[in-house]
Parts: structure tokens; sequence; C-alpha cells
């Protein structure tokens, strides 16, 4: 091996390039260093203040109607993100609402300066705090609704992986510094012993190499670096063909695979226009990308003119399309099938049913959303026909149910008629006559009068109605039936609950009866379980501000009813008790529907039973006709 001697052109070259890659290596580290601990740092800031903030917006609902469930339903989930210490929302008076960490502290004021400054922030904020002896960001952003503030997202991110992060990109710069020094050393001493100075044939064979003739080769003369030098540019020749092949090779193979691609996306564009059901996909700024046939047959708009558009303005007479799009590409979660009503271009409306889900491409990356709605004008003419049906069916078990009640009393009536002439001087049968007929009368008349408060329409009288106070009636009418059969009551309200209007007398009758049918079903004694309290829709519209409504609930401990009974509880003259005559939850269903409320069981055999009623605070103008058309 030849001495290493600074005057040699191989050395020179070598400690030049050393020479000058050090500083610029030790420049390079310093300056991407500084540039990776700062996106670092803002990396985890912006992604505190996103979780931050959509905690913030999704709680604004829940807490505006003191969902604590959904509250920590949201903080939990946060919670589960990585790196996220806790999660917290606190309401208008910096109270805890929901806290991921400490559930138990659900109500209380928290004291130390970081939590009062989150508290009293108006506006993002950012705090270095310590927890379980980590180092956390503290990100709070308060919940505006219409610049009110009622209430703070909090959620803490520890710094434990930052910290590593810059740690370790240090540590990768500094072995990248290494290796291009040892890279470029390495380079140097290569090129200082490939160089000579006969280097016009290697210039006149790299030329003729440039126009594509390939038979050129350098016969090596020496064996130093000249001799290198030309073994190498031999080799170099012969790579250079060999990787010419390979290219065409690979060159084929793309130009296959691109005609299967092409096949496979006209494969896919023909799937899309077959569909017959609509698909609009929007991407990340809210524009339209795509519209397939079925729905521009289904908007009016053809494909071409709305693309590019802002789908806020192509849907702008359907707002709920528009709206459910850009919801769903706000929070990044399917939607699942929603009615709407889609107005067309020419104006006309027809029934869809409309679904949203995040577009993803590969490997995840958010592309947009795509919806998916199905024109439903051949389910709801199919439903017509199968309500006209039910009610069909209802009208003959309604007759049934008529006839049978009234054939008992009618059968006495007979019996006595056709006793009268031959046994009318007998003074008993005369007796029994006189006892027996009027009461069977009065049976038929009371069940004429039931069935037609049942069928005609109702005049209601809505006032300020307080629930507690109507149940605490109910209970009052019930008490030494209460006390006889050893039932305890439990009342569950809920203070918030706002008072409703409503008839007074006509809700009292429906309470009635369903404590009645309660007590029923408790011969033996059990817990009667009263609740009043709010019911929020679950729906996309009623997040969106539909009306509050509020719940009512009577619960019993007793016997359960049969699971195939339970569709036909409401219906009239169906009866499972002994006596009865089947009118009393047909009636409570028709004065809960009068109020504009819905009414619904759930029942579990030995269990107990639960009849829950829902009722507007303010019922529709349009329900005080009383309107009920179960009866056709």
């Amino acid at each position: 091996m030849s001495r290493f001697r600074l005057r040699t052109l191989r050395a020179r070259l070598l400690v030049g390039t050393v020479v000058v890659i050090v500083p610029i290596m030790a420049g390079v580290f310093f300056l991407v260093e500084r540039h990776q601990r700062a996106a670092i740092v803002v990396e985890m800031q912006h992604r505190g203040e996103v979780m931050a903030r959509s905690l913030a917006a999704v709680s604004q609902g829940p807490l505006l109607l003191y969902n604590f469930t959904a509250l920590e339903q949201n903080v939990t989930r946060v919670a589960a993100e990585p790196d996220v210490v806790y999660a917290v929302v606190l309401d208008a008076e910096g109270k805890v609402a929901a806290h991921s960490r400490h559930p138990e502290r659900v109500g209380q004021a928290l004291k130390s300066k970081t939590d009062v400054e989150a508290g009293r922030t108006m506006t993002a904020l950012m705090q270095e705090t310590t927890v379980a002896r980590q180092s956390v960001l503290d990100f709070s952003m308060p919940i505006l609704v219409n610049g009110q503030k009622w209430g703070t997202a909090r959620v803490a991110v520890s710094k434990t992986r930052m910290e590593a992060d810059i740690v370790r990109t240090r540590s990768e710069l500094a072995a990248l510094t290494l290796i291009m020094l040892v890279f470029g050393g390495a380079s140097a001493a290569l090129i200082a012993r490939r160089v000579s100075q006969p280097v016009q044939k290697l210039a006149e064979s790299a030329a003729a190499l440039g126009r594509g003739e390939w038979n050129q080769r350098i016969e090596p003369t020496t064996d130093d670096e000249i001799g290198r030098l030309a073994t190498a540019f031999n080799h170099m020749v012969a790579e250079l063909a060999r990787q010419r092949v390979a290219l065409e090779d690979a060159n084929t193979e793309l130009r296959r695979r691109f005609e299967e691609l092409a096949d496979l996306k006209s494969y896919t564009d023909n799937i899309l226009v077959s569909l017959t059901t609509g698909i609009v996909t929007v991407d990340l700024d809210g524009r339209v990308v795509t519209l397939n046939p079925a729905a521009e047959l289904m908007t009016g708009f053809f494909a071409g003119e709305v693309r590019g558009r802002y789908c806020t303005e192509v849907f702008v007479h359907t707002p709920d399309l528009a709206d459910l799009l850009m919801e769903t590409l706000a929070t990044r979660a399917a939607v699942p099938g929603m009615t709407v009503t889609l107005r067309r271009r020419n104006g006309r409306t027809l029934p869809v049913e409309l679904s949203a889900a995040p577009l993803r491409g590969v490997e995840g990356k958010e592309l947009g959303v795509i919806g998916v709605f199905r024109d439903l004008t051949r389910v709801r003419q199919l439903e017509d026909r199968l309500r006209r049906s039910d009610r069909l069916a209802a009208i003959g078990e309604l007759a049934a149910g008529l006839a049978h009640e009234i054939k008992n009393p009618l059968t006495s009536l007979v019996t006595f008629s056709r006793h009268l002439p031959r046994r009318f001087e007998d003074a008993e049968f005369r007796q029994k006559f006189l006892s027996v007929v009027p009461r069977e009368l009065e049976r038929i008349n009371t069940i004429v009068e039931r069935l037609l408060e049942l069928a005609r329409p109702s005049r209601l009288t809505f006032k300020p109605l307080r629930l507690p106070a109507l149940l605490e009636r109910v209970l009052e009418l019930y008490s030494d039936r209460l006390e006889a059969q050893g039932v305890r009551v439990v009342r569950d309200w809920q203070r918030d609950v706002a008072v409703v209007w409503a008839d007074q007398e006509a809700l009292y009758r429906a309470l009635v009866n369903l404590a009645a049918n309660a007590l029923d079903a408790m011969p033996r004694g059990g817990v009667l379980t009263l609740r009043v309290g709010w019911s929020d829709g679950d729906t996309l519209l009623a997040a969106r501000g539909a009306g509050r409504r509020v719940a009512v609930e009577v619960e019993d401990s007793g016997m359960g009813v049969d699971p195939a009974h339970v569709d036909r509880v409401f219906n009239p003259f169906f009866s499972t008790k002994e006596g009865g005559t089947g009118l009393g939850l047909a009636l409570t269903q028709k004065i809960v529907e009068d109020h504009g409320g819905t009414i619904d069981l759930r029942s579990t055999p030995g269990v107990g039973t639960s009849f829950r009623i829902v009722l507007p605070l303010m019922p529709d103008p349009a329900l005080e006709m009383g309107h009920d058309d179960r009866l056709g």
C-alpha cells in the first residue's frame, strides 16, 4: 500500500473535501436540529390544540343539553389518544363536568393556578405543568355559543415523547453528519484515484456513449490510476448496456401495468355508471368531485357543471344533504342512513335515504367524503300500502273484539227475553231480570262510550302543567292500594325539567291507566318507579337544534309482558286480564298522540315492565284537533 502523502492529488482532494464538508455539515446539523426541534414542538402544540378544539366542538351540544354521559364518552375517547394524560370538560362556572383521569372530581372546582387560568380563558390557551411527576402541556379551549362561554375543554399532552423525538433527531443528525464525513472522504479518495491526466480518450468515449454507440472500450495500459479508470469505464459501459436492457423490459412491464390500471379504472367507472344508487364525492375543501349518473338523474344536475363547486352551493335547496357532507368532513365519522327530502333542480321533491362516510386513499390518507343516497319513492309507496293493510287488519280486529265484548251481555239479554213471556209472574225471575238486564245494558253502554272516546276527535284544553305534581296526584289516588299491596314507590324527578303544555285531565287519565296496570302486575308487592326527565332526540336533525322533549316513565317490578303480546298491548280489546275490556292502553296511546307525543314499552318477563311517554314542551297546533286514523 502506497504511503499517504499530502502532495498527491488524492491526498489533496481528500483533505480539501473534508475541510469543506466539516463546516457545512456542522452548519447543517445545527440548522436542521433547530428546525426539527421547533417542528416537533409546533406539531405537539398543534396536535394538543386540535384535540382541545375537537373536544370543545363535540362537547358543545352535550354541554348545552346537560348530557354528562356524552361528555364522559367524549373525554374518554380523547384520553385514549397517544400521549394524552387527561381530558377535562369544565362548565361555565369552572366546575368539572367530565374528567377522564379523576371521574370523582365531577362537580368540583379545581383550585390550582393552571386550572383557574384554564377556566378563565376566552381564547385558546397552552400552559406547561406537571402531572404525576411528568411534564405536560395543558391545552384549554373555551366552548362558546353565540359569543357566550358555556364551558372549557382541556387536554393535557405528555412531553415525554416530544423530548424523546428531539433526542432521537439529534442522534440521527449526528450519525448522518458522521456518515456524510466518511462518505465524502471516501468519495474524494475514489475520485482522486480514478482521475488521471490523459482524460481525452475517456471524454471521447463518453461522448460516443451519449450518441448511442455502445461498443466503446478502453484498453488499460497501466495498472495505476489510469489503468483502473479504464477498467472502470469498460465495466460502466457493460453495466449501462445491461441496465438499458433492464429498463426496456421494465418499460414494457410498466406499459402493461398501466393498461391493466386503465382497464380497472374503466371497470370501476362502469360500476359507478351502472349503480341505481346516487353517489357524490367531495374533496377536503367541500367541493364536488364526482356525481354518478344515478345522482345526476335524482338531482337534475350534470356532473360536469357541478364539479369543483362547493356542495353547499350545489345543494342549496337541500341543506340537509350539504350539511351532512360537511359535518362528516369535519368529524371524520360515518353517518348512517337518514331520510331527507331531496329537491331537484326543477323544483320536484323525492324522499331519499342519505348516508355519508369519510373517503380514504392508500394508507388511510384523507381524500374527502362520499355520500350515498337512495330513492325511497317506491319504498314509500309500499309503506303506504302496508299501512292501509294494517288499518284494514286493525278494523277487522276491532270489529272482532267489539263483537266479542258485546256478545256476552247480549246473550244474557236474549236469555231473559226468551223467558220473559212465561215467567213474568215469577217474582224471583222479575227481581233477577231487574238486576241483570240494566247491568248488562250499562256494560254495553260503557263499551260503546269508551269506543266512541277512542274514535272521536278529542277536545283538549292545553295549559302549563308540572308533571311531578300530576304524578303525585296519581299516587294519591292509589295510596290505599299501594299500602295494601306493599308496593314501594321510587320518585326520580329531574329538577331542571320545564313545564309542558298539556290537557291535565286527559294526561291524568292516561297516567292513571299506566299506574293501574303496574299495580295489577304486582299483586304481592314490588317497586313502582316514576321518572320525569329530558328526552333528547338521537337523530342528526335533533342534534342540530330540534325542540327538546320530556320523558315520563312508569316502571314496575312485576311479572312482565309475554314477548308474543308486546306488539298488541295497545290494540283495542286486547287484554290478558280477566274481565278487562282492553281499551285502557288504547285510550292512553290516543291521549299521548293527541299531545304530539309517543309511548312505548320495554318488558322483561319475570323482571318488570316500563312504559315511557315522550311529550313535546309545546304540542303542534295541528295535533289539537285530536285526529286519530288508527280506526281507518
